[in-house]
């Protein structure tokens, strides 16, 4: 936020001060120091205390590179051993525990926040910056929020505020997920994005690889597009710099598909005819399992967890092996068998492992209490739940984190018990919302927001060790960028979960932090485009939506007879005039995203997304409209027959040239979208990409990302329009 103030040390009578308003997370405290302030312009050197780690210059290193592209100076940086060496306009690094004369020389400010690694303190006067760090972590913490406080003295030609902030996090873990059931993004592009996430405090990625990971044990069921095991490795050491772990997720029980598709696999399946589950009684399910499991945990070195997916096993209890053993000990027991087999191998190779809690608490007989209202048989439902939770507690992982996903509201009382469970028998819990889930191109911002802000919230009031931002998209092909805002509002609360206090005033830091001063007319465009998504996705189906199998296409117009309300016209009429309605809102919101994309100061590709979004479901309203002419043609051709006339051949010439330009518009945008979206992700799958053939999702039944427009290709109105006689 912008004040004035007359009282600095410049020439000017009156400058523009910084304040900490619009840090992105916000800080836990900040005060304002009266008279003080500092031009980012003055400072002249950057100043290391001893005992900064393994890696002592990166995060002086960061600030120096980003000063010099703010404001175009090249700083030196040096290592001082005493506050004797200290003179000028300068920033100061340190950490008190790690060095007596650090210690010494912050003395007189608040220390970090002890058992607190990310915790810091930042101290800014007329011509000194100093920044304490609880350990490194804290430290980087603390230099990224003063990038944040001197970016926007840059943009907006102002000095900073004499400010005293002393920050910490309200939850240890910051995760959000990379999933990449059916794309795989480019190296560069994560290494960007993980340096962007930890900008704003995130600290952990789940990698949920599929088969875009190069397994060297099984190569067989390997993507043409993947990772390869040095590449992760290098992408672990590069995050780690950024204090970001790649937290590997596979799969290796329900959700299987991505392997068990494979008739190499058929003797794994629970059911030999379905992908969906390994059979847990099989040992050599785990021989498999676990080759995975460890190269992938050899390519993630120094991180601490490991994600094991184990949610929605739909197949259970069908093999010879397992039915009989399930009439034993049920659903249940079957899943605990799975889970400490897994435990064990874990252990064995020092990974704290993660896991979906659904299949628990739907055999404990609770899970729907979890995002249903609770009703009158709420208090039985728990106390019989609990019973069989509580028989079982011991079985499951004392150090593990039951994930506790939930992707709406989720202050239903149910979700309550759960997280209250966990934590009084001293289980570690993590929770999970979403930015999105099985919705196509953008997400639903009438309702994700306040979803992220409640959860992430009510996850802090129950001391939760964390959260996980997840990012369902790939269900429907998304793109990467639509997830920033949901990531950085998922950081925001789980930093400091009491600010801000509306979903409204987010919205406007996170415009504001991620394009610049002058962009807050993006919000109602980024609203509009949204709301154009559901005409997209259904208006010309009779039953379903085109993002999952088994929709079912509209009647088109055509000549075996009138419809019900008299003519085709009347029919498409309604469907018509909304797609006209439907294209202005499109048009005006794309327009306002691209005359934005030159001026903003970051994050550019992020508004041609969305314009790329916005252009392509515009043209699918032209496809739709296209119907009109059809409708006209049909009636026109019924009506001439019924007089025993003919009509003119230009009618049926015109229809076709209608249907076609409309099309190849449609054709067009998507191959534009094609170019744009492929120059951050890899062009999908190719022809050697063995797909699996029992998934749902439509984004997962093509090569290529023609997915987006199988619907209208299968639908094939310029083929109608050519079989229409005459």
């Amino acid at each position: 936020m912008l004040i004035t103030s007359g009282l600095f040390s410049c020439q000017k009578t009156e400058q523009s001060l910084i304040d900490s308003n619009n840090l992105l997370p916000a800080p836990q405290k900040a005060t304002l120091v009266g008279g003080e302030s500092l031009d980012p312009n003055d400072i002249e050197i950057i100043y290391l205390f001893p005992g900064l780690g393994d890696n002592p210059q990166f995060a002086a290193t960061l600030l120096k590179d980003e000063l010099k592209s703010l404001f175009g100076k090249d700083l030196s940086v040096k290592e001082i051993n005493s506050m004797d060496e200290i003179s000028g306009s300068a920033i100061v690094l340190g950490i008190p525990s790690a060095s007596e004369s650090f210690e010494l020389f912050s003395e007189n400010l608040p220390a970090p926040q002890k058992d607190q690694q990310d915790a810091y303190v930042i101290d800014i006067t007329e011509e000194l910056v100093v920044i304490s760090g609880a350990a490194d972590q804290g430290l980087f913490y603390g230099v990224q929020t003063l990038i944040q406080l001197f970016e926007e003295a840059k943009w907006n030609d102002a000095a900073v505020s004499g400010m005293l902030i002393e920050d910490w996090p309200d939850m240890k873990l910051r995760w959000v997920q990379y999933n990449y059931f059916f794309h795989l993004d480019r190296y560069e592009y994560i290494k960007e994005s993980i340096k962007k996430l930890a900008k704003y405090k995130i600290n952990g990625v789940v990698f949920e690889f599929e088969d875009k990971f190069q397994y060297q044990s099984h190569p067989f069921v390997v993507a043409p597009n993947n990772l390869a095991p040095d590449q992760v490795k290098e992408l672990t050491q590069f995050a780690h710099q950024y204090h970001v772990d790649i937290v590997p997720l596979v799969q290796g029980f329900g959700h299987a598909g991505y392997l068990l598709k494979h008739e190499e696999l058929k003797h794994l399946r629970e059911d030999p005819e379905i992908y969906q589950s390994f059979c847990p009684l099989n040992e050599e399910t785990y021989e498999f399992i676990f080759d995975l499991f460890g190269e992938t945990i050899d390519a993630t070195p120094g991180v601490d967890y490991f994600h094991i997916g184990g949610d929605e096993v739909r197949i259970m209890g069908k093999c010879s092996l397992c039915k009989e053993k399930m009439e034993e000990i049920g659903d249940l027991g079957l899943y605990l068998i799975w889970l400490d087999k897994v435990r064990e191998f874990m252990e064995e190779r020092g990974r704290k492992l993660v896991f979906w809690d659904d299949m628990p608490l739907k055999q404990a007989g609770v899970y729907k209490t979890t995002y249903n209202k609770a009703d009158s048989t709420f208090d039985r439902v728990w106390e019989d739940g609990e019973k069989k939770l509580n028989g079982i507690v011991n079985k499951f992982p004392q150090d593990g984190i039951f994930m506790r996903w939930n992707y709406g509201l989720a202050r239903d009382e149910g979700n309550y018990k759960a997280l209250e469970w966990y934590r009084d028998n001293n289980f570690n819990t993590m929770i999970a919302t979403a930015v999105i889930g099985d919705w196509p191109l953008i997400p639903k911002y009438e309702s994700m927001p306040e979803n992220i802000k409640s959860f992430v919230t009510l996850g802090a009031e129950k001391q939760a060790l964390g959260e996980l931002c997840t990012a369902w998209g790939d269900d429907s092909g998304n793109h990467f960028e639509i997830y920033w805002f949901g990531f950085l509002e998922s950081s925001e609360f789980a930093w400091s979960s009491k600010s801000p206090e509306t979903v409204d005033q987010y919205w406007r830091k996170y415009v504001y932090r991620f394009f610049g001063p002058g962009h807050q007319e993006l919000i109602p465009a980024f609203n509009n485009l949204a709301a154009r998504v559901p005409f997209w996705d259904t208006s010309l189906m009779k039953r379903g939506n085109k993002r999952r199998v088994g929709y079912q296409h509209i009647t088109l117009p055509n000549l075996d007879g009138l419809p019900e309300e008299g003519s085709w016209g009347k029919r498409f009429q309604p469907l018509l005039d909304t797609a006209r309605l439907e294209k202005a809102r499109c048009a005006e919101g794309t327009a306002t995203i691209k005359k934005h994309i030159s001026s903003a100061r970051g994050n550019a590709y992020n508004l041609e997304i969305f314009a790329s979004m916005g252009d392509f479901m515009e043209a699918y309203t032209d496809l739709v409209l296209s119907i009109e002419h059809i409708a006209a043609y049909c009636d026109k051709q019924i009506a001439a027959s019924k007089a025993g006339k003919q009509l003119d051949d230009s009618e049926y010439t015109k229809m076709i040239q209608k249907v076609e330009a409309a099309w190849n518009g449609y054709k067009t945008t998507y191959k534009e979208l094609e170019e744009l979206w492929e120059e951050s992700r890899y062009p999908k799958g190719g022809e050697d990409y063995m797909m699996n053939d029992q998934t749902i999702y439509m984004a997962g039944r093509t090569r290529d990302l023609s997915y987006l427009i199988l619907a209208e290709q299968e639908l094939d109105l310029v083929g109608h329009v050519k079989g229409l006689a005459r």
